[in-house]
């Protein structure tokens, strides 16, 4: 790996290094960067430019970068087991948002990349797949789903006017980078389990996948 970004950059190029530093501090944050967000698109292009650079850069701190050509997303995924600073909660609708995204994607449904969903459509499959109920109130929906937005997996793009509900559920093709097709078996365990087992059970099979690094 090269000591400086001056070395990769060469004489004549049009990036600084403070633009290297930059886009890998925005990926780390956010963990996947999209090329179609704006706010994201220049760190994307710098990256996925000097692919080497960067995966030589991550790889030193334990991670791996993975680059989709189709729906133009770079995705940071640690190499290291860990536990991801999540509730109960959140995990499990992490699991239920890739498990929508599978099923879409085997139906021919994605649009642009993207699984989208109306609300009542989503609480119903979070419902049916999870044994749980999500808050219907739409205000405590939507900071829910603001966590699954921060880690890079779900936006809640807003519906055309006169619509009777204030937004979709879009989940970004990055959900695919950050959570195993494993992962998804154990979401379909705990279904067939939950309704036996006690409630610290139902939170040891809803966490275990985290805790053993399936959720990246």
């Amino acid at each position: 790996m090269p000591r400086e970004w001056d070395d990769v950059i060469g004489p004549d190029a049009y990036y600084q290094p403070q633009d290297f530093k930059l886009a890998a501090y925005q990926l780390i944050s956010n963990q996947i960067l999209y090329e179609s967000n704006n706010q994201q698109a220049t760190a994307y292009r710098l990256i996925d430019r000097y692919r080497d650079a960067f995966r030589e850069t991550f790889d030193l701190l334990g991670m791996s970068l993975k680059f989709d050509s189709t729906y133009r997303y770079i995705a940071v995924v640690p190499y290291v087991e860990k536990q991801r600073n999540m509730t109960t909660a959140e995990a499990l609708l992490l699991l239920v948002l890739r498990k929508a995204y599978h099923v879409k994607a085997l139906q021919g449904c994605l649009e642009n990349g993207s699984a989208v969903m109306s609300i009542e459509e989503f609480l119903e499959f979070y419902r049916a797949e999870s044994g749980r109920e999500l808050p219907g109130e739409v205000g405590a929906l939507k900071d829910a789903l603001n966590r699954m937005k921060g880690f890079g997996v779900a936006k809640m793009p807003a519906t055309e006017p006169g619509s009777d509900q204030p937004f979709d559920v879009e989940i970004l093709p990055g959900v695919q980078a950050i959570i195993s097709e494993a992962t998804l078996s154990r979401l379909t365990d705990y279904v067939a389990t939950q309704r036996t087992t006690t409630d610290d059970d139902v939170e040891t099979a809803e966490t275990a996948a985290i805790a053993e690094g399936e959720i990246e």
